[in-house]
């Protein structure tokens, strides 16, 4: 029988180990650090550094000139050719020769039938082709070319700024849920702790109904009080395992068993309002929306270009060709060109006042988040000191609340207190410190949300580390 047991236990144990997760202790710092590296947000914004710069390059290249191979066929339905006499071509010659024949008339009537025969001379066959190599370098756009280098500059500097701007949106939000999953697992811990207070006082009122110093009702009213506890704190667990999830998928980690071990606390100072006012004009966010700015300003101005004539140096090269005289078409060809659109059907019209429209969207988005950052700063600033204050009276209650129930409990074991009297007293001792695990969150969310707001949210540590 034991070998048999010894045998399911070797079966069964692996898989029941591999099942079990190891709990992982994680720092505050420790967490954001994994998030530099491993959230999906910043890799995608990462990309789009990779883009802008790619643009850059794409845009940049128009200061180069362009070389290309190209080659032709043709073919015509007449022949390219001279027609011209003999006349023509020999006139001075038989001018020359018609004294000679002057008293001739057989001679003179075929010295005029001879100049008077046609000659054809092709010049271009009906089947050419030729491979040649082609250069063109414009040498003035009108601006253009000036006003997308400053664009692939700006588009390059949104790029960065929205990394850090998603940087510091990644860094609010995986300290949101770090101390989402602290709270949790510490709100989960004041419900233990409620439940075994609730349990010490049933079996009192257990052992007091046995003595018949209580009746049947003080004792179920404890036995109520108890099973209401339980079921919080099995949802409480619940919400720890929620929040373990939360983090886990910004921390892109499979582990959901993380144990926090940076508590909520009371940072160890806080800015003042007017420093972080002061960040707005440097905030990732408004850095990004100016350089928007720009760029719909300088693409307005690239528009506007497009009135002036575009000026080129122009070279051709001929690598092969099959029915072209090289003595009549010369093999290599340089020069400069001109080109000046004078009417395109109102395209350049139309183009201008699309950009004009995005030009003053970027304005208007602009002064509006400036407006609304200064808004938001408004808002959690008043939530992080009213919280601050809200702590400062909690801690003088939770101390009344304990010593409340001290005294409720000892007055029940006297007979003193009533089971309705106890269940109360623990029920408000868990609820403010509840509450006052709340307003840590708040406080500390807050701060966390300011400094994101202002792009100074790779300082949020130094808030809770001692100087």
């Amino acid at each position: 029988m034991a070998k048999y047991l010894i045998l399911i236990l070797a079966v069964w144990a692996p898989g029941w180990l591999v099942g079990q997760t190891a709990e992982r202790l994680l720092s505050l710092e420790e967490a954001l650090a994994m998030a530099r590296e491993q959230n999906l947000s910043l890799a995608i914004a990462n990309e789009g550094i990779a883009t802008a710069k790619a643009e850059a390059k794409e845009l940049n290249a128009l200061w180069y000139p362009t070389l290309a191979i190209a080659g032709e066929y043709s073919h015509s339905t007449t022949e390219i050719a001279a027609v011209t006499t003999i006349g023509e071509i020999g006139g001075e010659l038989l001018g020359n020769l018609a004294p000679m024949v002057e008293n001739n008339p057989i001679a003179g009537a075929l010295l005029d039938g001879i100049s008077d025969v046609q000659l054809r001379l092709p010049i271009v066959p009906r089947n050419t082709a030729e491979v040649g190599m082609e250069l063109v370098w414009v040498l003035f756009s009108g601006g253009r070319r000036v006003a997308a280098l400053r664009i692939s500059d700006r588009l390059l500097e949104v790029a960065y700024e929205r990394y850090s701007a998603t940087e510091n949106g990644v860094i609010a939000a995986v300290a949101g849920a770090y101390w989402s999953l602290a709270l949790a697992q510490q709100l989960a811990e004041v419900r233990r702790t409620a439940l075994a207070l609730h349990g010490e006082h049933l079996r009192q009122a257990r052992r007091l109904e046995e003595e018949g110093m209580i009746n049947r009702a003080e004792r179920l009213i404890a036995e109520v009080a108890y099973d209401e506890c339980a079921t919080l704190l099995a949802s409480a667990e619940s919400e720890v395992r929620i929040a373990a999830e939360g983090i886990a998928m910004l921390l892109n980690v499979d582990s959901t068993a993380i144990v926090p071990t940076t508590p909520l606390a009371i940072p160890r100072a806080i800015p003042c309002k007017e420093e972080l006012v002061a960040h707005i004009s440097t905030a990732p966010a408004i850095n990004a929306l100016r350089s928007g700015e720009d760029i719909a300003a300088l693409t307005l101005k690239a528009e506007r270009s497009r009135y002036m004539p575009t000026i080129a140096l122009m070279a051709h090269q001929q690598l092969w060709s099959s029915g072209l005289d090289k003595n009549i078409f010369p093999r290599t060809v340089m020069g400069v060109g001109l080109s000046w659109t004078l009417f395109d059907g109102l395209a350049r019209e139309g183009a201008i006042a699309r950009s004009k429209s995005a030009l003053r969207t970027a304005q208007t988005a602009f002064e509006k988040g400036q407006r609304e950052l200064h808004t938001a700063i408004d808002k959690y600033y008043a939530i992080l000191t009213t919280a601050l204050e809200e702590y400062r009276t909690q801690q003088t209650t939770i101390a009344l609340a304990e010593e409340l129930h001290r005294a409720q409990v000892r007055a029940f074991n006297e007979g003193m207190a009533t089971s309705s009297d106890v269940v109360t007293a623990t029920q408000q001792l868990s609820e403010v410190r509840l509450a006052q695990l709340a307003t840590l969150y708040t406080i500390d969310t807050s701060l966390a949300t300011l400094l994101m707001l202002v792009g100074k949210a790779n300082s949020l540590t130094t808030y809770f580390t001692a100087p």
